[in-house]
């Protein structure tokens, strides 16, 4: 699962973050991991055989409903390479062979906004699956709405369709692991992602896509004590493929183990060559490591293992960053602004507005930061193929950002108006990723009133965010709370993904701590 930015998980292969579906094998045959990028597999497994309209009706699995034995085949292997085996780019390039073999194929239409990060294709792809919905069986039009929904912002109906799904087939591990890694990547709800995947784990205890998300979810929790038995087993049953070790070396990175971070990418690459979030990976260590040269070095090599037009601009995004994180402010905004204008042009709005979010939090005046922002908002309210989900999210985190460099730069009525803009459409959605934004946006403004001890509430509702973090350390100090504040600064610091939040506010905390107690860090150097 990649974790380059978890508000924005299913633009980037954290980062994308994958979720997946149906078809799954026979129970207790062999399944695989989830959620990457890369080119071609190591070992290219057989693909599943075909069949024709419906499949056979098994009361544990959710139908795949399509009339065509290509299309069908191409749908199977599409889940293989990008459900188990996490080779993302070659998994939706299956499925749009399958569209094209029997364009009434709602599922694999779903299937393709579900997994797509352009915006283009996410909403022509949810607009083709609703005209061919009445071709899928009853169930499948359930899972359809679920994937649809997700991306529509129509959360309320969509967990009502997941709900009723996973009621009628609690032995679905695909389903169930689907879910699971929904709830943890996408609204970031740990504890309700574990039991999923706990439940998915009884029923098949050798699923290797719920033991990969699991592990995920114990290390996003701040749990690293869990996670090494998982990715032992994982990698243990997968020794012939390359994402369980890249699994692991990113949940290393995530500990801070920089070192032997990079010997598990490494380990990866061997397997596979163009596993490109390996590739990723080294250069994210690399960059977390100050060494901002090689970094980018590295992030290049991954820019050119990838075709998809949207995953390549991301990785761009990163390769700017490590500008900023070398504190070189000229260099990194005519990086982030020539992005920007390539973003406008290819019409990839979130990204553009991410760009200049990006300019914001690294902007050491407070003003012009704001000013980046409003850039960045002005980039939403133009008109773009960009589903009402992720326009939303968006602005949220825009939003967020602004109170928070309000907040920093004691600008409350900055803050307040924030909180006007997030408050309608927070009251409204079930998104966790907007509900975090509307309490840390609120804490902000609670902070700024000196109201100190309910700010504090406010911003533990959003318990891994860097920003939240640095203001709760901040409103738990001036709450007279010294303890929790020093404990809350030595999470932040301990962060370790590939987000710009982290980037911009845990990085020089790091740093920070480091200098005033050098035997606190985490840090090892690689060796060559």
């Amino acid at each position: 699962m990649r974790n380059i930015s978890l508000k924005r998980i299913l633009r980037i292969g954290l980062l994308a973050a994958g979720l997946v579906l149906v078809a799954a094998a026979a129970p207790g045959a062999q399944q695989a991991p989830a959620s990457k990028t890369a080119k071609t597999p190591a070992a290219k497994p057989a693909a599943p055989a075909a069949k024709t309209v419906h499949n056979e009706a098994k009361p544990d699995k959710v139908p795949v409903t399509t009339s065509s034995k290509e299309a069908r085949h191409d749908y199977e292997l599409g889940m293989l390479h990008r459900e188990d085996l996490l080779f993302d780019e070659e998994g939706l390039n299956d499925f749009r062979r399958a569209v094209k073999a029997d364009p009434n194929f709602a599922l694999a239409h779903a299937t393709i906004a579900f997994f797509s990060d352009d915006p283009r294709e996410e909403k022509h792809e949810i607009l083709l699956a609703k005209q061919t919905l009445a071709h899928a069986a009853a169930d499948e039009k359930l899972l359809i709405r679920w994937m649809i929904g997700t991306k529509d912002g129509d959360l309320i109906p969509a967990i009502s369709a997941m709900n009723d799904l996973m009621a009628s087939y609690p032995r679905d591990a695909r389903l169930g692991n689907m879910y699971g890694e929904w709830l943890l990547a996408v609204q970031l709800n740990y504890e309700r992602a574990e039991e999923v995947l706990q439940h998915v784990l009884k029923v098949d205890p050798n699923y290797y896509p719920a033991l990969n998300n699991l592990a995920y979810c114990y290390s996003l929790s701040g749990d690293y004590s869990k996670t090494p038995k998982l990715m032992e087993q994982y990698v243990a049953q997968l020794p012939g493929q390359p994402n369980p070790q890249d699994s692991y070396g990113e949940l290393l990175r995530m500990a801070g183990d920089f070192k032997d971070s990079i010997e598990h990418y490494r380990a990866a690459l061997f397997i596979s060559p163009n596993f490109t979030t390996s590739q990723l990976g080294i250069a994210s260590n690399y960059a977390f490591m100050g060494d901002e040269h090689r970094a980018r070095v590295e992030y290049l090599r991954a820019i050119a293992m990838t075709k998809e037009r949207t995953t390549k601009l991301q990785y761009r995004m990163l390769w700017a960053m490590t500008y900023f994180r070398a504190n070189q402010q000229d260099e990194a905004r005519k990086a982030y602004t020539e992005l920007a204008t390539l973003a406008h042009k290819e019409d990839l709005a979130v990204d553009e507005a991410e760009c200049h979010r990006a300019m914001a939090l690294f902007n050491p005046d407070a003003a012009a930061g704001l000013k980046d922002l409003d850039a960045a908002q002005a980039v939403l309210s133009q008109k773009h193929e960009l589903p009402r989900a992720e326009r939303e999210s968006e602005l949220a985190t825009i939003l967020q950002t602004r109170a928070f460099i309000a907040a920093r730069a004691g600008m409350a009525d900055v803050a307040a108006k924030a909180l006007e803009q997030i408050t309608p459409f927070a009251e409204k959605s079930r998104s966790n990723v907007i509900q975090a934004a509307y309490h840390s946006t609120n804490g902000a403004v609670l902070l700024l009133d000196g109201k100190f001890a309910e700010a504090v509430a406010e911003f533990q509702e959003d318990p891994r965010d860097p920003l939240s973090l640095q203001l709760l350390a901040d409103a738990q100090s001036k709450a007279g709370q010294t303890a929790e504040s020093a404990k809350t600064m030595a999470t932040l610091a301990a962060i370790n993904d590939e987000r710009v939040e982290t980037a911009a506010v845990a990085q020089p905390v790091r740093e920070a701590l480091k200098r005033n107690n050098p035997s606190s860090t985490q840090a090892n150097t690689p060796q060559e």
